[in-house]
C-alpha cells in the first residue's frame, strides 16, 4: 500500500513535468535575460562657478578683469568615475579623474600656485551630504600651458538607508577664495573696435 501510494504521486507528477518540457521546447525563441552587472555610479558635474580659477598678481583688484594681472589660470573638465559598489553592505567607493587645462599668465610668479579643489556629494534634493577639499599642484612640465590629469582614489560616498548610488550626484570644482570668485563673476571687457581703414 505504501509503495502504491508513492507510485501514484510519481505518475501524477509526470504529466506536469512533460508539460514544462514541451513548453520550453517551443519553436518560438526564448529571449535572453539581460543582467546589467556594471557598477552603479552617481551622476557627475562641475559646479559652474568653480569650473575655472584665476590667480592674480598680489594686490591686483579682483573686480577688474585685466589680463595683464593674471599670474595663473586653470579650468577643469567633467569628472569620470570608476565605481566599486558593495550591494550587500550598500557601500560605495569611487575613483575620480578629471582633466585640468592650466596656463601661466603675464604676471606669473617664480613658483606655480597651489590649486585646491573639492569633491561634494549632493542628494536628489540638492542638499550637500558631504564635501572634501584636496590640495593639488599644477603639472606644467616646464611649459607655459599644459593639460594634465587630476585624480582622487577610493573616495567613500556616504549612502543613507534605502538609497542607492544613482540617488546622488558628485560635484567637483576649484576651491575659490572670495576674490577669485569675484574675478570669475566680473564682466568681461568688450573688445576694442578696430580702427577704420582710411
Amino acid at each position: 500500500m505504501f509503495r502504491l501510494r508513492h507510485l501514484t504521486v510519481f505518475l501524477l507528477a509526470l504529466p506536469l513535468a512533460a508539460c514544462e518540457t514541451l513548453g520550453s521546447s517551443s519553436s518560438e525563441p526564448v529571449p535572453d535575460l539581460v543582467v546589467d552587472n556594471s557598477p552603479a555610479c552617481p551622476a557627475t558635474a562641475v559646479l559652474a562657478d568653480a569650473a575655472a580659477v584665476t590667480k592674480l598678481r598680489p594686490g591686483a583688484p579682483a573686480a577688474l578683469r585685466d589680463p595683464a594681472n593674471v599670474a595663473f589660470s586653470a579650468e577643469m573638465s567633467q569628472p569620470m568615475l570608476e565605481c566599486y559598489y558593495d550591494r550587500d553592505r550598500n557601500r560605495l567607493t569611487v575613483d575620480i579623474e578629471f582633466a585640468v587645462k592650466a596656463s601661466r599668465g603675464p604676471a606669473a610668479q617664480a613658483a606655480d600656485p597651489q590649486l585646491d579643489f573639492f569633491v561634494a556629494i549632493v542628494d536628489a534634493d540638492n542638499n550637500v551630504v558631504s564635501k572634501s577639499v584636496f590640495h593639488g599642484l599644477p603639472e606644467m612640465q616646464g611649459r607655459m600651458a599644459n593639460t594634465y590629469t587630476q585624480s582622487v582614489n577610493s573616495f567613500a560616498v556616504p549612502l543613507e538607508m534605502e538609497k542607492r548610488p544613482y540617488d546622488y550626484e558628485i560635484l567637483t570644482g576649484f576651491q575659490l577664495t572670495p576674490d577669485e570668485l569675484t574675478y570669475s563673476r566680473a564682466p568681461r571687457p568688450l573688445p576694442q573696435p578696430r580702427a577704420a581703414n582710411r
